[in-house]
């Protein structure tokens, strides 16, 4: 025989991608170069194709099926639609806190299931799209721009780095820096209230502040940075209680 060519079988796994895996705009070819952190090989986002735990419980992230390139769009995108109307709702009743929560684990539940870049992605139109629908409200929008896009991504780097409430350790650790993160954004929002509050006859923070201590402003503002630092410990213990549940819905 001159020659012979071998032809290999093709493996269930090697069937015809519409959206073409090795030419898929995200980068999904299976061989690390995924820039939103789903390629099946080195991941710059923490996830390792298995050899790391997830930090949320449950199996390893390199366990479960990887995602086909359509359903992290569609994740990405009801993630979006279910933030804008949280935001909205916001906005328009008289309740803020637990829309932005779920908002925050929408966004986080596209970063952790679809990689880092659709999360964002994700937050990104849905924050542009609250704005159109919810310009009449600016305290939302100021909470939704510079409290819950922060905290966010902020919860989503402390559970790429594991850190969760189910060890003494990394819970005292991720209260710390909760806390702080807390204080950080009282002192952002007084000062964005104040520059606000100070065009116009409105209030001035400043005496709302001093009024809580009796005149004291010193006083009153570090009564109101403690109050505010527990406050983000109890909605971040919430916000983890339910983010692991959502996570363990979805496939």
């Amino acid at each position: 025989m001159i020659g012979s060519v071998r032809i290999r079988p093709l493996r269930s796994d090697e069937t015809s991608d519409p959206f073409g895996d090795k030419g898929e705009p995200f980068g999904d070819d299976g061989k690390g170069g995924d820039p939103f952190g789903e390629g099946g090989g080195s991941d710059r986002f923490g996830d390792d194709g298995g050899k790391k735990g997830d930090p949320h419980g449950g199996k390893g992230r390199g366990d479960k099926r990887r995602l086909p390139p359509t359903r992290r769009l569609a994740y990405a995108a009801i993630s979006a639609a279910l933030s804008v109307v949280m935001i909205t709702i916001a906005a328009w009743l008289p309740v803020t806190a637990a829309p932005l929560l779920i908002t925050n684990i929408s966004w986080n539940a596209a970063m952790e299931k679809c990689g880092f870049g659709y999360g964002l992605m994700s937050m990104i139109a849905s924050v542009a799209l609250g704005f159109l629908c919810s310009a009449a409200n600016v305290a939302v929008l100021v909470l939704v721009a510079v409290v819950f896009v922060p905290y966010s991504l902020l919860c989503y780097g402390l559970s790429r780095a594991g850190m969760d409430y189910k060890r003494a350790l990394k819970a005292a650790l991720r209260a710390v820096i909760i806390a702080a993160f807390g204080a950080l954004e009282v002192l952002i929002v007084f000062k964005i209230a104040g520059a606000l509050t100070s065009v116009g006859d409105y209030v001035s923070i400043d005496g709302i502040i001093s009024f809580i201590a009796g005149g004291n402003f010193a006083l009153g503002y570090f009564a109101v940075t403690l109050a505010v630092m527990v406050i983000f410990i109890l909605v971040d213990l919430i916000y983890c209680y339910f983010f692991r549940r959502v996570l363990d819905k979805l496939k």
